[in-house]
């Protein structure tokens, strides 16, 4: 009796955890309009700002970060199915904490890179766009994004903007202002790699 009780159980565990996850899909689960994308070739971004190198950097922390994804493969231009085009329109700085005696000195920066991007058609030259108003949504938010560019302040923080991605990091203010910027330059260009790649994976 007890063994077919316990069979009973067993069997009712079995079919509620297939019943759970009839919906469930394994692996990535490309928007629509990239189901035809296997292959994607990435140039360096295009840089909008004045800081140096900053296009090789931005470009290079998306590969990596599509190579860890594993929804894409990294290409040649010859073989690619789509090419991703970006630029690196802004970086923005801001005070999180000032020193404990001159609060107009900055202890603590937050920094922002304000990245957009598509992918194209590597034989048309057309945009290929999942987002079914994405005029509107660039000639409205996007471009409120950028004007008021403070994630702490606007709904940019927690909204997603297609096309448009912020990394953001927090800067230490030292001696070694330089190396600091620099770094907290490379973490959100990394941030905003991995946003960028979500985008592109799951539509947001």
């Amino acid at each position: 009796m007890n063994a077919l009780f316990t069979r009973l159980l067993l069997a009712i565990a079995v079919l509620l955890g297939t019943l759970g996850c009839a919906d469930y899909q394994l692996g990535a689960v490309k928007p629509s309009a990239y189901g035809g994308v296997d292959n994607v070739f990435v140039p360096p971004f295009k840089n909008n700002t004045q800081e140096p190198r900053l296009s090789a950097l931005v470009a290079n922390a998306v590969i990596k970060q599509m190579q860890v994804d594993g929804t894409y493969q990294i290409s040649e231009r010859h073989s690619a199915d789509a090419i991703l085009r970006g630029s690196i329109d802004r970086i923005y700085k801001r005070q999180l904490r000032g020193q404990r005696i001159d609060t107009l000195s900055s202890r603590e920066l937050g920094l922002s890179l304000y990245v957009r991007w598509h992918l194209e058609d590597p034989k048309t030259g057309q945009r290929i766009t999942n987002f079914e108003v994405q005029t509107e949504i660039e000639g409205v938010e996007e471009t409120s994004a950028l004007e008021n560019p403070d994630p702490s302040d606007s709904e940019s923080a927690t909204r997603v903007v297609p096309g448009l991605v912020i990394g953001n990091t927090i800067q230490a203010v030292d001696n070694s202002f330089q190396v600091g910027e620099r770094n907290a330059i490379a973490a959100a260009a990394e941030d905003a790699a991995k946003k960028l790649v979500s985008q592109m994976s799951e539509g947001w």
